[in-house]
């Protein structure tokens, strides 16, 4: 596995109460998350290797095994739903925590549809951490398919970028997926599903897209 160089640390954002997931009872991700282990494999449940289905043994909680629980909180929004948990602004203090602990084939595999891997945007956005956040979903330990994937890349452009949903004939959305390709975001197997304007709104702090002059970017895969 590569050796990751920490960035700096920068400012930390506001922090957002731990007790957050799982509607009726709010709680924190550790929680949350060793009750979905626990409801996946429940007696005679789908999940249970000694039960009717025998679909997945032993495939949950593997995030918690490897203490993702803790690296990913203050990533994770407030509109999670049980088993689904998205982020909408990975910044590099958390992408590497997850270079550093995910094995090279989960980083090198692991893609939304016909998207970049999910090792290829962590490592543009330690690369290059003013200018490139990620945004996609942790899917927790009561679903079989547990993982985190990226759908989309917020990149901040160099150089103002006329971009429109119609995208008509002075649509610059190429050059914004030339740029992400610059900054290393390259290996993904077809072009992005949408390419839009970023106005900001996260982090918490609202700090993307709130600098005048920046031109900020959602490039994303469905």
């Amino acid at each position: 596995m590569p050796v990751v160089t920490m960035p700096p640390p920068s400012a930390p954002d506001p922090a957002l109460p731990a007790a957050r997931f799982t509607p009726p009872d709010l709680v924190d991700l550790r929680t949350a998350w060793t009750r979905e282990r626990e409801l996946a494999g429940a007696p005679r449940s789908r999940h249970d290797a000694g039960g009717l289905g025998r679909e997945c043994p032993g495939r949950h909680g593997w995030l918690l095994d490897d203490g993702l629980d803790v690296l990913l909180e203050p990533a994770l929004g407030g509109s999670a739903t049980p088993g689904y948990y998205p982020f909408a602004a990975l910044d590099e203090r958390t992408a590497a925590g997850l270079l550093e602990r995910l094995d090279e084939d989960r980083l090198a595999t692991e893609r939304q549809n016909l998207g970049p891997t999910l090792g290829t945007v962590l490592r543009a956005v330690v690369r290059h951490p003013d200018r490139v956040r990620a945004q996609g979903y942790v899917v927790g330990p009561l679903r079989c398919d547990e993982r985190i994937s990226v759908t989309g890349v917020l990149l901040r452009a160099d150089r103002a970028l006329q971009v429109d949903r119609r995208h008509g004939p002075a649509c610059e959305c190429a050059d914004v997926v030339r740029a992400l390709a610059d900054l290393g975001v390259d290996d993904m197997h077809a072009p992005p599903d949408e390419v839009t304007p970023w106005w900001g709104g996260c982090p918490p702090d609202g700090s993307l897209g709130d600098q005048a002059g920046e031109s900020w970017f959602r490039v994303w895969w469905d």
